[in-house]
């Protein structure tokens, strides 16, 4: 429905359009009046109307006035002047602002819905073809950066399709990164293909979002039946540690997708790249990567530089990140970011190594630490248990000895009395 917001300062003929002319019959709702200009501005920055219908004459701000400063802030806004007098410098006026219309107030009311109609008609043609011309323009750029990802038939190619797409780069530096859910085959069934379709949609609609004012600047490219960013990177650094900004900026990405489509979802991050022709190898690193959660077990962030790791290299990560927690097991602020960030790795690559080599996940593994800490502690110690609580990194008693219970099968007074005992 299309929103009409109506000054006048005679408020008999403000209320008398208002009420009198069949609004609904056109598919149009007046949504304001106002009974000056001043107030009229104030009503269309709130309501932000389709069409406005303005007398000329009035006090405080006249309708040319509100016209010009509508025209600034909605160009879309279609105006139609309202005037009591037939004169030709007012309409030569309302021209030169672009009005839909110059009526006279005092015309019938079937004449002033037929020109408020017009003017509807008039911008939701418009709408359209910008959304049409939105939609060829998204399909162009998409179909460029899919030749990217693929491999560019030349450098020059590619900076003559730049220009005639108006992209700009912010360096000559770039890494891909792949966004892979999960049960994107059970969207894929024969009959509903565009459900998968709108799944992709609504995947690239979450990381636009996300990304939006953020660097490293992204590109969101359909292609390969995924949803794929191409980074530009001013810089080789920008976007190259794994426990850094970037990363968590793609983990929230990725919680963010999970939490909105209920679907689990990994994303792979390729190598940094030096120029047009290296993106294709950034890009099936990426899907490499994204294929690490075969390994891990579960779905995350995983970056092709944590590939490279050889066995020997993997247990010195272990053995690293095992230090780690026995040092720092009474923090209760010890987490997977944590761990991660110290050793330069990503979280999911954390949790990747503990599954493979331990066959237990990292919090499995940090409670476990505890435990012991805390049964050593009943063991030698006077402490209560609240105090062995604290000292093992759990604020809260309660949850220690749920913990502790699940762990030996008993609580922690018991422990304590059978090793006195």
């Amino acid at each position: 429905m299309l929103k009409l917001l109506i000054v006048d300062d005679d408020k008999w003929i403000r209320e008398g359009i208002r009420a009198n002319v069949k609004w609904s019959t056109e598919d149009i709702e007046v949504t304001g009046t106002a009974a000056n200009g001043e107030e009229g501005w104030l009503l269309v920055q709130q309501l932000r109307p389709d069409i406005l219908l303005t007398d000329i004459q009035m006090p405080l701000l006249d309708g040319l006035q509100l016209a010009e400063m509508v025209n600034r802030a909605y160009p879309l806004t279609r105006i139609i002047f309202l005037t009591g007098y037939d004169d030709f410098s007012y309409a030569k006026k309302a021209l030169h602002l672009q009005a839909s219309d110059y009526i006279l107030k005092y015309e019938d009311n079937d004449t002033i819905l037929k020109s408020v109609a017009a003017a509807g008609r008039s911008l939701l043609q418009e709408l359209r073809e910008s959304e049409k011309a939105q939609k060829s323009q998204t399909l162009i750029e998409n179909k460029f950066f899919s030749d990217l990802l693929s491999g560019v038939p030349s450098i020059d190619w590619a900076r003559r399709e730049m220009d005639l797409l108006g992209i700009r780069w912010e360096g000559n530096y770039f890494r891909v990164a792949v966004i892979q859910p999960e049960d994107l085959r059970r969207f894929s069934r024969p009959g509903i293909e565009e459900n998968a379709e709108l799944l992709l949609f609504s995947i690239r609609n979450i990381g636009v979002e996300q990304f939006s004012g953020r660097a490293p600047k992204p590109f969101f490219v359909h292609y390969n039946h995924r949803i794929n960013i191409l980074f530009n990177l001013e810089k080789p650094g920008e976007a190259d540690q794994p426990d850094g900004s970037f990363a968590q900026l793609l983990e929230e990405m990725r919680n963010t997708i999970e939490a909105c489509l209920k679907i689990p979802v990994s994303i792979g991050v390729g190598s940094v790249c030096e120029g047009f022709a290296q993106i294709p190898y950034s890009y099936n690193k990426a899907l490499t990567a994204a294929h690490m959660k075969d390994v891990a077990g579960e779905p995350g962030l995983f970056f092709c530089d944590e590939m490279r790791h050889s066995q020997h290299s993997h247990h010195m990560l272990l053995k690293q990140m095992e230090q780690y927690i026995i040092k720092h097991y009474a923090d209760e602020k010890l987490s997977l970011a944590a761990i991660a960030g110290e050793v330069h790795i990503s979280p999911s690559y954390v949790s990747t190594l503990f599954k493979k080599y331990r066959e237990i996940n990292v919090i499995e593994y940090i409670a476990g630490i505890r435990m012991e800490k805390a049964a050593e502690l009943l063991k030698q110690t006077d402490y209560k248990s609240y105090e062995i609580s604290e000292k093992v990194g759990y604020p809260n008693p309660q949850y220690f000895s749920v913990l502790f219970k699940k762990h030996f099968g008993m609580s922690p007074s018991d422990y304590r009395k059978a090793q006195q005992g």
